[in-house]
Parts: C-alpha cells; sequence; structure tokens
C-alpha cells in the first residue's frame, strides 16, 4: 500500500487504517499522518484557485498503526485572499495530529524577488542510499528512495549537525502533490542525531512549512533535494531548519521543526 493508496483514501473517505509498512516503532509515520490530513482538507474545500502557503503541524500524540484514524476539518476564516484551515486526524476521539493550512489566491503586486536557483555540488548518483532493513529501520523507509549526500551519519557523533540529500518515492505518484511534498520533507532523519554517539529516541514536535509559489511543475519520479540544519540545540530539544529545492534548483520549501531527543549526556 503505497504512497498513493493513501492519498486517494484521504480524498475519498474520513476514515482511515494505516498498516504497519508504514510505522516508526507502532506509530503511523508523521508524514504520512500530516499528508493525508493535507489531502483531506484540499478534496472537501475544493480550493482550485488557491495555492498552498503554510502548513503548521502539532504532532499531538501517536497514531497507533492498524487502528482506525478518523480525519476532520474546518475553515477557521477566509478573506478575500487568505483562507485558513484546521485538519485533523484522531484516534478513540483523541487528536494525534493536528495542522493548520494557509491557502491564498495570486494577487497584483510590485514586490518581486526571486532567490536564484541552488548550483548543486552533487546529484541523486553520488549519494549513499538508505537501505531498508526490516525490523531495523522504520517500516515507511520501504517506500522511498533516500541518498545521503552529507558526510555526517546518524549516531556518528559528529560535531556536523547537517543533513541533506536526494529523495523520492520508490513507486512514484500520478502527480507530485502538496501532500507528497510534505510526507518527503518529513521522511528525513532529524538533522541532530549526527551528533549522537549511539541510538536514541526522537521526535517531532511541531512543524512549519512555507510553500514557495509559484513553483515550476515536478515530474512523478523527480528527486528532491533536501538541506537541514541544526540551529541550536539543549536541554533534550533540537531546533531545525531546512530547505527543499526543485532539482532544477528552485526553493520549493522552508521547514522548521522542533525536535525531542530522548538520550543520555556522554560520560
Amino acid at each position: 500500500m503505497n504512497f498513493s493508496y493513501y492519498e486517494e483514501l484521504a480524498k475519498t473517505t474520513n476514515t482511515v487504517t494505516v498498516d504497519n509498512t508504514w510505522s516508526q516503532g507502532r506509530s503511523v509515520f508523521g508524514g504520512l499522518a500530516a499528508a493525508m490530513v493535507l489531502t483531506y482538507i484540499e478534496t472537501q474545500t475544493g480550493l482550485k484557485d488557491c495555492d498552498l502557503r503554510t502548513v503548521n503541524v502539532h504532532f499531538c500524540g501517536a497514531a497507533v498503526e492498524g487502528e482506525a484514524c478518523e480525519l476532520k476539518y474546518k475553515v477557521l476564516s477566509e478573506g478575500r485572499s487568505v483562507i485558513q484551515i484546521e485538519g485533523q486526524l484522531l484516534q478513540d476521539g483523541a487528536i494525534k495530529t493536528q495542522i493548520i493550512a494557509c491557502f491564498s489566491r495570486a494577487r497584483l503586486s510590485g514586490v518581486n524577488l526571486t532567490p536564484a536557483p541552488l548550483v548543486f555540488t552533487n546529484s541523486p548518483e553520488d549519494g549513499i542510499k538508505l537501505p531498508f532493513i526490516k525490523g531495523v529501520a522504520p517500516g515507511f523507509i520501504e517506500y522511498l528512495d533516500t541518498r545521503f549526500t552529507s558526510t555526517a551519519k546518524p549516531y556518528s557523533g559528529s560535531s556536523e549537525a547537517v543533513i541533506s540529500g536526494w529523495i523520492r518515492f520508490n513507486e512514484a505518484p500520478e502527480v507530485f502533490s502538496d501532500s507528497a511534498i510534505l510526507a518527503l520533507i518529513d521522511a528525513w532523519p532529524p538533522a541532530v542525531m549526527p551528533m549522537l554517539h549511539q541510538p536514541a529516541p526522537t521526535s517531532s514536535i511541531t512543524w512549519n512549512v512555507e510553500f514557495i509559489q509559484p513553483r515550476e511543475t515536478l515530474a512523478a519520479d523527480d528527486f528532491l533535494y533536501y538541506h537541514c540544519d541544526v540551529i541550536q540545540a539543549d536541554h533534550g530539544y533540537a531546533h531545525t531548519e531546512a530547505k527543499v529545492y526543485h532539482p532544477n534548483g528552485q526553493l520549493l520549501a522552508l521547514s522548521r521543526q522542533l525536535v525531542a531527543v530522548y538520550d543520555k549526556p556522554k560520560k
């Protein structure tokens, strides 16, 4: 059951059960949960003349794989140019994932600043592919083609708090949607992981993504380039900031997360 399967379910029903192949431990992969809520919002509201601008995600609790999830949405405000919509994924009436998505209609403006395209110093072929090892890697890794280009790897005890590389789905969706981009951004391990000396749990608490508009169309099998830095980390929490790029170098999205780190201090 690939990403397209769950994306299609979220378009047609408000009740979804995610199997264990999309798990992080016993929890549903957070990127898939957020993507399903966003898909449900976009389908139910039919916002054909609007662009997605921001998504704010709160991971309020672990959604358990194999149990029914309910999708809900509510329009918070709607003006001439901007509409803000709340969406939720619930289990047994408890909110597990909550998002607020902001959509906008284009307006004439004299302000225009387009960042220069990124000139890549590597390609997907240069990256080290993350293998899927059942029982070791999170289940959802099976569905992704993830290639690291950063030198410091997770749990290497590095002073380099950076993760970068290329990513796409193993089975390309028909359309590279907003939800697909959202899921792929969250698929990367937190950039704090290379600083750890041994495996330790980490958990995203809040997540903000700003989508750059307008953007060029993505082919279904395109890679996205991802670069993430740890901005600050202390007292068991890390603040990370990432940029996501189209394969032509165009900036696609800005992503920021607050990550809880459950490690033990090195003696």
